[in-house]
């Protein structure tokens, strides 16, 4: 089985690429939606953050998000923090996700794949790349905010130049552009390299 790490920074495309891979039939795993759930339900994580942060960042058993919001915009190692705790988590329930899927290839999505150092975990890292005009266009119609929040959000990832840079394939995705024939012909690519048949060596 082959792990393909799907990133991008907000704005970039990565929901309608994943989206896409499942209409092709791929597994893919979406770590922020999981790790919204893990949150909230894992007993090691929930542990962590209230001995870190007080018993009152839950609210009858759920997160409180703006609360926590609210801790790591004051404080930046807070952040940090958060995420040490939770990813370890997040990777343990995607190779256990994993481990369920009945394909040579699965996919996980996520916006802070770098940032959260989680590369090392992946065999193939695509990144999915915007123009920066498209992205706060995206993202000011999709959450009704200004562009100069959108760009305050854009500052807090890595520069999507510098997630390309460090992948093995890009996804360009402006409006202009054949997503769904970039997205097959790296698909192919990868089950070429994997999985040869023993004719073609």
């Amino acid at each position: 089985m082959v792990k393909i790490g799907i990133t991008g920074g907000i704005g970039s495309g990565k929901t309608t690429i994943a989206a896409l891979l499942k209409d092709k039939g791929y597994p893919v795993y979406i770590a922020d939606s999981e790790a919204s759930v893990l949150i909230n339900t894992h007993p090691s994580i929930r542990k962590a953050l209230t001995d870190q942060f007080g018993s009152s960042l839950y609210d009858k058993g759920v997160l409180n998000k703006k609360k926590l919001s609210d801790i790591i915009f004051k404080d930046k190692n807070a952040l940090s923090l958060v995420n040490h705790i939770v990813h370890p988590v997040v990777m343990k329930d995607f190779i256990a996700w994993s481990q369920q899927q009945r394909t040579n290839l699965v996919f996980f999505e996520s916006a802070i794949l770098f940032e959260a150092n989680l590369a090392a975990h992946f065999d193939v890292i695509i990144c999915i790349y915007a123009s920066l005009q498209t992205r706060i266009e995206r993202v000011r119609k999709r959450d009704g905010i200004s562009p100069e929040k959108v760009m305050e959000r854009i500052k807090n990832q890595w520069s999507d130049e510098k997630k390309c840079q460090q992948s093995d394939f890009i996804i360009y995705t402006d409006r202009d552009l054949d997503i769904n024939r970039q997205t097959t012909e790296i698909v192919k690519r990868i089950e070429s390299k994997y999985f040869r048949s023993p004719e073609s060596i």
